[in-house]
């Protein structure tokens, strides 16, 4: 744990209804004392139609996080941060789609909402820091501090937080980060909380159903050619934003092999599709380009990088070409996708990251 803080710190919990942060609200109790913690939990943006229950920003999840706070006996509030989220979040995760990109909302969110709106907020009800479930660690080393992989590597949140900087690492805590997802379960069973069995959300939070279904609503789809690399048609697509890098399903059918989305010409509205191997890349250009540490390390660097959460790490050469960072792969990966982030790591240190270009 962070431990820039002593007995005296007063902690806001981010309480999103699940186990995690009820269980991060109850080892923070257990740290600095009952009245020195509260929890905040954030109202995203209307709800009804927009969240499934049980979603994380449901209604549910803001009634289980009051029940777990009143069983803790601290304070619980519902701050508003619709407005924010709607701007920073929502609107971008379709702006990013209209260029023909896959954003990761939930990095987003991470930096701009929990990290610095939320972080605000809980300084109005007179707390100095924000203690949240990521499982992830925070190391100090005199005025530096370090982001680690949590323990159980199966639940690391790292990845989320690349973007975090020195001034949002040094107000924040991460107690689940010295834990596995079991101990927090069986720690949630001992304190009977209502949510200790509560199955976890995978979802993108304000979207109901698919990404294709909340896009159509949002964006002016137009139909287009389907062809390969060699320009050979196949079909009609329903609107290059419903498509992403490596889709497989929603093509159409009547391929010789597996085709996959490989690119897109946006000047002639065609998808691109290919075999397999088209999808590889050993190459990448980045945008905003964030590091952990305060002083930028020192190009090129050797690391490992993950170009997406759920991928593995791969070994890299971080360069500076012409003042665009780019990461060159030892071994060619899959589907390299324009808007997705890709992570350093050098052992379980998380160096910075930032946004593939494209």
């Amino acid at each position: 744990m962070n431990t820039a803080f002593d007995s005296k710190t007063k902690v806001a919990v981010a309480m999103s209804g699940g186990v995690d942060s009820s269980v991060t609200a109850a080892l923070m109790i257990k740290e600095f004392g009952q009245k020195n913690v509260l929890g905040l939990t954030m109202k995203l943006f209307c709800y009804g139609e927009k969240v499934k229950e049980k979603n994380c920003c449901s209604l549910d999840a803001i009634d289980d996080a009051r029940s777990v706070c009143q069983k803790l006996g601290i304070a619980h509030y519902v701050v508003d941060v619709e407005k924010e989220f709607e701007k920073e979040v929502i609107d971008n995760f379709v702006s990013e789609y209209e260029k023909g990109r896959t954003p990761n909302p939930c990095i987003r969110c991470n930096k701009l909402i929990k990290f610095d709106h939320l972080l605000k907020k809980a300084r109005d009800y007179g707390a100095d820091t924000l203690a949240t479930g990521h499982y992830a660690k925070i190391k100090r080393n005199g005025s530096e501090y370090t982001l680690l992989k949590g323990e159980d590597l199966s639940k690391d949140q790292s990845y989320f937080l690349y973007n975090l900087d020195q001034k949002s690492l040094q107000h924040t805590l991460f107690p689940l980060g010295e834990l596995k997802k079991s101990d927090v379960r069986k720690i949630a069973g001992e304190y009977d909380l209502v949510t200790a069995q509560k199955v976890e959300s995978q979802d993108i939070c304000f979207i109901p159903r698919t990404v294709g279904e909340f896009l159509a609503g949002k964006i002016n789809l137009k139909q287009g050619k389907i062809v390969d690399k060699a320009g050979k048609f196949y079909g009609e697509h329903k609107g290059l934003a419903l498509y992403t890098i490596g889709q497989r399903k929603g093509l159409g059918g009547g391929f010789p092999e597996s085709m996959f989305v490989v690119g897109f010409n946006r000047d002639k509205r065609e998808l691109i599709i290919g075999p397999e191997n088209e999808l590889f890349g050993d190459k990448l250009s980045l945008e905003k380009v964030s590091w952990i540490s305060a002083n930028k390390p020192k190009l090129p660097l050797k690391c490992t990088a993950k170009i997406r959460y759920q991928t593995d790490e791969a070994a890299c050469l971080v360069v500076d070409n012409n003042k665009r960072i780019s990461v060159e792969f030892d071994d060619a990966q899959k589907a390299i996708t324009p808007g997705q982030s890709v992570v350093f790591y050098q052992k379980d240190r998380v160096i910075g990251g930032g946004m593939i270009s494209g």
